[in-house]
């Protein structure tokens, strides 16, 4: 029987705007490194979130990448996302949604991490980004 779970995969909480691509802490953690699935089997989709830090925040564009060596033939993914634009008059009200869902589907081994960059670019100030992930072992 397939059970499906959910995990915090990554976040960038906290953190300064970044111009290159930043590894994310793995988890809940504040440390760099790569994510440790809890199963073998799955990974269907993930949910990258966008949220900020004060009414101050700006971020209208970030950009994530995601490697695995299990990934064949790509082994690094790579997304980018549209930001809120200015907290204080967050794009969100028109209807734009700061969780971003993408299926992926591809296999993951409790023996191989996963790592994850996040590229807020120069325009940014004090964004929060988290990645979810639905697995299925």
């Amino acid at each position: 029987m397939t059970e499906t779970y959910y995990d915090a995969m990554f976040n960038y909480i906290g953190q300064a705007a970044v111009s290159s691509l930043t590894q994310m802490y793995a988890g809940t953690s504040s440390s760099a490194g790569p994510y440790q699935p809890k199963a073998n089997g799955m990974l269907n989709s993930i949910i990258i979130g966008l949220t900020a830090q004060a009414a101050t925040s700006l971020c209208q564009l970030i950009e994530i990448t995601m490697t695995c060596t299990l990934w064949v033939p790509v082994n690094t993914l790579t997304w980018y996302v549209t930001g809120w634009g200015l907290q204080t008059v967050p794009i969100s009200d028109l209807g734009i949604t700061n969780e971003h869902p993408y299926g992926v589907n591809l296999p993951v081994s409790t023996a191989i991490g996963i790592i994850a960059n996040v590229n807020t670019f120069a325009s940014a100030v004090t964004p929060n980004v988290t990645i979810l992930g639905q697995f299925s072992a």
